[in-house]
């Protein structure tokens, strides 16, 4: 074999690639041998002091995992959201990775979505240098534009005349023909090294006269792959990599001395970390040739499986590999390369050890209805296939099929296992878990016991973790606080003694969900960021959905309602993406923010919704929940109802919702009047809280106390201060706020500073709430009639609810509200109300609406005909009827015209919903609730401002998220938010936040902007 002298020092390209370190991207494009490779490489040899991860050939399926590796990520990380963040923290120090090859990276993948995350917030000491023919398969628009691009193209990559006549030197000894060989390539690379190769093995003597008679390129690849070359590029083309060593076990004789010589010249082969890589050009002349399977073999040998998986074309080899590999291959993060070796096996070669590994490798990439498919066909009552079936249900939310499934292969029966095995103690753990959840407590309790013997005979920590966990849960619900926490503390350090952070992640959130109901929330929210972490990582969506749902727990009761509305709504969308059946469990929590926030009919349709899924899955505790909401939610408009609700509640079993039960069942019947009922639920209810140690629930047990057992001004005094303690202990603002607001107003003082304080941390105000301390503090003081049309049509008369008996009198009088005391024609009402019909047939129908609507707001006839509604033959004009819309709009324009804090905080308090969110296709109602919705976030917006200018991140984010909450797209309120995050070193939520920003902005086909999170 002939070669060229090593690559030609090129100190002007050199230079060029300086840039390199000063940019987040670099991107170098030109076709087929323009020298890209070998540039990027000639300058990672010429600066050794840059550490480079270098990656080649890697395509949609492996590149998320070669990267992992390449960077050092532990094992288990696979294709997740939060990848490239979590990667780019990790990176200590500088370091550029070069990705080769990227036109083999199709737009809208993974590892496309990756590549991108890490151009735009991977952070500034991660420098991405991509390799490719074609454009990236991202947009770069703005990165560009802000200088974080450094492109180098086809142009800037040709040989200078002055770098042809160097290399013509080398080869051919004299630089007489570099002329000619520059005209005649013009600069391109591979060609001029091709061209000065072919000439090299000419006489001297001829060489003048066949370069003016040059043949095509595709006669210059055969003169230099010649015959010689040809056996050994088609047994090598297609490996991911070779050495000597594998050349000779496949019978090609080529030495070590040979192949760096060919490497040398930069055509042929190409050096790589592992060995050689046959280039691109040549894999490409080549054409599609077959592999070898000594290779596979000797891969295999040589440990290296994946290598050894991606070559093999013997269904009987390839299925032993799976059969021995299959476990270690998931334990080091490769589930995808594993799964595409299962799928690789004919239908005919399957066995039972190939449907369990890919289902477990599916499992691990979240696809379910894969991993179940795969599990099907395999023996169902074998304790290893039946736990990971039942816990893919579990995790589904399906119970009901969990515990079937459980049951079918001896679940609920330790004595069916005449000898202890890992997966008999996971099969015990798991069914323990699942009886816990229907509310089977004693059941879940001695399988748990079971499960954990069984684990420790057989030395499993996975076993004993998920054993310990289900201890945690039935501990926590009998109210041993000191048990459960011990049992989440061994059931930790056995998960991450067996390194399983799917499992890991589990025992943090289940830990976080009993922190928060002892009122530790940060605790509960450390576990919970530390669970979704390590969820994301390995791409468990339910899992961080699970996280997130314990989060937002743990922000309500630190009074931080919307970031607590965000994480919500984040759990339930991820929940709603990939079909689960916990569901049910993020749509209570945000009807409890909601029923926080007065928004009463977003808190009725989430606790609607949540009992839904509760009942269909018969889940005890979420059952209670919802119920309980709904009863407090309805007290306002159904009383009656309200008590059934509440009833349902506490009869539907025992557990940790049932404080919850036994609180709203205590309110509502307060709501009726009936003391003595109220009463007994209170002291029920602070028995139950003070056995469980949940002292929120004790400190709201106090609260209804004060109105339904106290029998002085004074008892109720002392009780409210009781209250008033715990909450301060706890250091929740809300419950502070709304305990400081009630005794504000029952001793008369103070109550203008109570009153803002209350609208500071986000509650609208008394008249918006459900039953609860609020609306017992309303009932003791009636105001008048009162209408609203923000959130849902209202209206209320001395503190309760006014049933409308004409659906077109509450229209008339809504639409009469929304023109805002404008004189409007009878024909037009009558449109609105009959669309279509003629005004003659409608005139008796409009007289009688107007009629319903003065005797439904002055049913005793205190006032005269024209005190709320004037109307004669032609016209009709609202009057003297403050609605909370026009309250709302005074307020704000007063706010914003003073920009004084106070009033701005009060009058976004105002603010409890859209303009009849209950009519959402009534066109007429356009107008109003556009003005109400830009006024609200103008509020919002000035309000966040001052925050940052106070250096008070806090009510910053507080405000932003409401912003985000009326406009998902609003970028500017994104891009505030991550930066205000970051500025208060909350980078795991700015990460987040960030993650959600761009996707968002991908919904609408545009770019996000990048930013730094360092």
């Amino acid at each position: 074999m002939t070669a060229t002298e090593p690559l030609l020092p090129r100190a002007q390209l050199t230079a060029l690639f300086d840039q390199v370190p000063r940019h987040r991207l670099t991107v170098v494009t030109a076709g087929p041998g323009g020298g890209k490779t070998s540039a990027v490489r000639g300058w990672t040899r010429a600066r050794p002091d840059h550490p480079v991860a270098w990656l080649t050939w890697a395509d949609d399926a492996t590149l998320i995992e070669e990267i992992c590796q390449a960077l050092g990520a532990p094992a288990g990380w696979v294709r997740t959201a939060g990848l490239a963040t979590e990667l780019a923290a990790a990176v200590s120090r500088p370091t550029i990775l070069v990705i080769d090859e990227v036109e083999r990276i199709e737009p809208g993948t993974p590892g496309a979505r990756l590549l991108e995350e890490f151009c735009h917030h991977g952070g500034d000491d991660l420098h991405l240098v991509l390799i490719s023919r074609s454009a990236v398969p991202f947009p770069i628009q703005r990165l560009r534009g802000l200088g974080h691009v450094f492109q180098v193209s086809a142009e800037q990559l040709a040989f200078t005349p002055a770098e042809t006549r160097s290399l013509s030197s080398i080869v051919l000894g004299s630089d007489d023909l570099a002329e000619e060989v520059h005209e005649l390539t013009k600069g391109w690379p591979v060609a001029v090294r091709l061209t000065l190769s072919w000439l090299s093995g000419l006489p001297m003597s001829d060489r003048s006269k066949r370069i003016a008679a040059t043949p095509l390129f595709d006669y210059l690849v055969e003169e230099v792959v010649k015959d010689e070359h040809e056996e050994f590029l088609r047994t090598t083309a297609r490996l991911p990599w070779f050495t000597d060593e594998l050349c000779q076990a496949m019978g090609v004789a080529v030495s070590r001395e040979e192949l760096r010589a060919l490497a040398a010249q930069h055509i042929l082969i190409t050096p790589c970390d592992q060995g050689y890589v046959v280039s691109t050009l040549a894999r490409e002349f080549m054409g599609d040739v077959g592999r070898v399977p000594v290779a596979a073999h000797w891969y295999e040998s040589h440990g290296f499986v994946r290598e050894a998986l991606a070559v093999c074309d013997e269904p009987g080899h390839r299925v032993a590999m799976i059969e021995r590999w299959h476990a270690s291959l998931l334990a080091e993060g490769h589930a995808a390369e594993l799964v595409r070796a299962c799928v690789a096996v004919p239908e005919k070669s399957r066995t039972c050890a190939v449907d369990l590994a890919e289902g477990q490798a599916r499992q691990v990439q979240g696809d379910w209805a894969g991993a179940l498919e795969c599990l099907r066909h395999v023996d169902a009552t074998d304790p290893a296939v039946a736990w990971r079936m039942g816990m893919i249900y579990y995790q589904r939310g399906d119970y009901k099929a969990a515990l079937s499934t459980f049951e079918l292969a001896g679940g609920f029966d330790s004595s069916a296992f005449p000898l202890p095995s890992s997966d008999r103690a996971m099969l015990l753990a798991w069914s323990a878990s699942a009886r816990w959840l229907v509310g089977e407590s004693v059941e879940a309790t001695q399988l748990a016991e079971q499960a954990l013997a069984m684990a420790t005979l057989c030395q499993d920590e996975r076993a004993a973790a998920c054993a310990h966990t289900a201890l945690a849960m039935v501990t926590h619900d009998a109210g041993d606080g000191a048990g459960s926490e011990r049992h989440s503390a061994l059931a930790l350090a056995a998960a991450e003694s067996s390194g399983d952070l799917l499992l890991s992640a589990r025992v943090l959130a289940n830990r976080a969900a009993s922190r928060a109901e002892e009122a530790r929330y940060e605790e509960a929210i450390a576990d919970s960021d530390l669970s979704a972490q390590r969820a994301d990582l390995v791409g468990a969506p339910v899992q961080t959905a699970i996280a997130l749902h314990n989060r937002a727990e743990a922000l309500m009761g630190l009074g931080r309602l919307d970031e607590a509305l965000a994480d919500f709504r984040r759990a339930r969308d991820i929940f709603s993406r990939v079909g689960s059946d916990k569901l049910g469990h993020p749509l209570a929590g945000l009807g409890k923010v909601y029923l926080e926030r007065g928004e009463l009919m977003h808190a009725r349709i989430s606790f609607e919704n949540s009992l839904k899924h509760a009942e269909q899955l018969q889940n005890a505790h979420l059952t209670q929940t919802a119920l309980a909401g709904l009863a407090r939610v309805h007290a306002v408009d159904d009383p009656a109802l309200a008590v059934r609700l509440a009833e349902r509640a506490v009869a539907a079993g025992g557990g940790s919702s049932r404080v919850d039960a036994l609180l709203a069942a205590g309110w509502v019947w307060a709501e009726t009047g009936d003391r003595t009922k109220a009463g007994a639920y209170a002291r029920s209810a602070h028995e139950a809280a003070v056995s469980r140690r949940d002292r929120a629930k004790m400190a709201e047990a106090l609260e209804l106390s004060a109105f339904t057992v106290a029998e002085s001004p004074g008892g109720r005094a002392d009780l409210l201060a009781s209250a008033a303690e715990i909450w301060a202990q706890i250091g929740s603002p809300v419950d502070i706020a709304r305990n400081a607001f009630a005794r504000a107003r029952l001793n008369g003082s103070g109550l203008d500073e109570a009153e803002q304080e209350l609208r500071r941390v986000g509650i609208r105000g008394p008249h918006s709430s459900g039953a609860g301390l609020l609306r017992a503090i309303t009932l003791l003081d009636h105001d008048a009639v009162r209408f609203c049309v923000l959130g849902g049509v209202r209206l209320s008369r001395c503190g309760s609810a006014v049933e409308w008996q004409s659906r077109k009198a509450r229209d008339l009088l809504t639409w009469l509200a929304c023109q805002r005391g404008r004189t409007v024609a009878r024909e037009a009402a009558m449109e609105i109300l009959w669309p279509g019909e003629e005004p003659a047939s409608c005139s008796n129908r409009l007289s009688v609406a107007l009629s319903t609507v003065r005797s439904v707001l002055d049913p005793h006839r205190k006032f005269g005909p024209g005190e709320f509604v004037r109307a004669d033959k032609y016209s009709i004009q609202l009057v003297g009827l403050r609605t909370d819309v026009e309250e709302f709009l005074s307020a704000a324009a007063e706010a914003l015209a003073s920009e004084d804090e106070d009033l701005l905080v009060a009058a976004e308090a105002r603010y409890t919903g859209d303009v009849c969110e209950d009519s959402p296709y009534a066109e007429w109602l356009e107008p109003l609730r556009e003005e109400a919705r830009a006024v609200h976030q103008a509020l919002l917006r000035v309000l966040a401002s001052l925050a940052e200018e106070a250096d008070d991140p806090d009510r910053a984010v507080r405000y932003l998220l409401r912003l985000l909450e009326r406009d998902a797209y609003d970028e500017a309120a994104h891009l505030d938010l991550v930066r205000t995050l970051t500025g208060a070193r909350r980078h795991g939520e700015a990460r987040r936040r960030y993650r959600l920003y761009a996707e968002a902005m991908r919904e609408l086909d545009v770019e996000p902007a990048p930013l730094s999170l360092t």
